[in-house]
């Protein structure tokens, strides 16, 4: 089911202080997942799942082409797999983040989506594969190890998972123009892969310290790399989804920019550059967020920001040229620090570092998106249509049943606020007979095709 929508003449005014006259022609649609692609779970909550959960396949996209019915056909990735938010663990007398996955084995896998008559459908999925053809999970990685989140991975009854060593959480995907096979981001690293494109093996994985620059390895946890695009001349470009993490306190960073890693597969070589993010229309730097990005050219690209900001949620394309900007490899402030400590956009020009350009495209939002965020990311040969989705996080949520009330008598709805310590759940110290119970959202994830004014050459 679709509408078309035309924008004609508004009017848009955009944070970065820009407006600009638009005409967008856009459809709206939602991604269709057969049952046949549910993901298995026999957990706790299964009779709320009779059917498993809806598979998740909107966290990145590319287009492939036209199918010889007429279809467009993209492909598209999903994350982790099946997750929400829980309490810190005690564990060995530290506190520790975990995260719930009901459905521990899933394997993050990627697939075709089809556009034809009105529809979007999935219409096949492929596992990922570590080198040796074994099919990873999405569990967190094994801690003190290049990647690792520090999280403990917990069954939906809150039994402690064991760790994949090869895990991911794949957000981002796109074609090699030399070969045809794939490359991936993941949050967690962040690592960039390439895979073969019809079995999901992994060919080679760059980390940090490991193929990618170190201080990406600096993320903020589960905010790696978020997007990824690779150029006309075959160079792969990955975006770190928010500013970096220097000194454990991201909330009082006042960095203006993510880092964007350029890597040349032929020969190894990374250069890195910096995103301006919009810092003036968010409360703090840290809750910039990435969606995706797409190569236009081997120094333009198409770029998703996002975030809780101000005045609300925000979802904005930009096209962003890295031709002018200063290579971040190797620079550091006057006192030696790593660039995310400096004061703001002054100091870092003071230090001779140019981000790179931008210019705002569309702001989803002010045309009806829903989604708090969008993730995927294509633009199709004729250079004026864009291709976004969203992600539906597997059809569930977490409601808490039997909130305990806070010093200021009000439920304590977070499941983050609370501690499991010696296998009970407790709060303040105290046993609690709260619960966070997994339920139906019935959430498809978002598509829309966008035909933009002009050809984005000429923005």
């Amino acid at each position: 089911m679709f509408k078309t929508i035309l924008a004609a003449g508004t009017i848009l005014a955009l944070s970065a202080g820009m407006a600009v006259a638009s005409e967008f022609e856009i459809e709206k649609y939602e991604i269709d997942t057969p049952v046949k692609f549910n993901v298995p779970y026999n957990g706790k909550y299964s009779t709320e799942f009779p059917e498993g959960f809806p598979i998740g396949i909107g966290s990145g996209l590319t287009y492939i082409g036209m199918g010889k019915d007429g279809s467009r056909i993209f492909y598209a990735i999903g994350d982790r797999g099946p997750n929400a938010d829980s309490p810190y663990v005690r564990l060995n007398g530290k506190k520790l983040p975990s995260k719930v996955f009901p459905s521990p084995n899933f394997t993050p896998s990627y697939g075709a989506v089809a556009l034809k008559d009105g529809k979007v459908e999935l219409l096949s999925t492929i596992k990922i594969k570590d080198s040796k053809g074994k099919a990873i999970s999405g569990r967190p990685i094994t801690p003190g190890t290049v990647g690792s989140t520090g999280e403990i991975p917990l069954s939906d009854s809150y039994e402690i998972l064991k760790y994949d060593r090869e895990g991911l959480d794949t957000e981002g995907i796109a074609i090699d123009r030399k070969d045809g096979n794939l490359w991936i981001c993941d949050e967690y690293g962040p690592f960039i892969a390439k895979m073969e494109v019809n079995t999901g093996r992994i060919i080679r994985k760059y980390g940090p310290g490991e193929g990618l620059p170190e201080i990406v390895g600096k993320r903020q946890p589960n905010r790696g790399m978020e997007g990824i695009a690779v150029t006309p001349s075959n160079k792969v470009m990955g975006a770190v989804q928010s500013i970096c993490d220097i000194d454990g306190k991201p909330a009082e960073s006042k960095a203006p920019f993510t880092r964007l890693v350029l890597l040349d597969p032929e020969t190894g070589k990374t250069s890195m550059y910096a995103y301006p993010v919009d810092v003036d229309a968010y409360k703090k730097c840290m809750d910039v967020k990435i969606g995706d990005l797409h190569a236009v050219s081997d120094t333009e690209f198409l770029i998703i920001e996002q975030g809780k900001g101000k005045d609300g949620l925000r979802n904005i394309i930009y096209l962003i040229d890295i031709k002018d900007a200063t290579d971040l490899t190797g620079k550091k402030t006057n006192a030696g620090k790593e660039l995310e400590a400096v004061s703001g956009a002054e100091e870092l020009n003071s230090l001779g570092i140019r981000m790179v350009s931008k210019k705002p495209v569309i702001s989803l939002r002010e045309h009806g998106w829903k989604p708090s965020k969008a993730e995927g990311l294509a633009l199709l040969p004729d250079m004026r249509t864009i291709a976004v989705c969203s992600d539906n996080d597997f059809g569930f949520g977490a409601k808490e049943v039997d909130p305990v009330m806070d010093k200021d008598g009000k439920p304590v709805k977070k499941a983050t606020k609370y501690l499991i310590e010696n296998g009970k759940l407790t709060y303040g110290g105290q046993t609690v007979s709260t619960s966070f119970q997994l339920e139906s959202t019935g959430e498809k994830a978002g598509f829309w095709m966008i035909r933009l004014p002009k050809k984005i050459s000429q923005y």
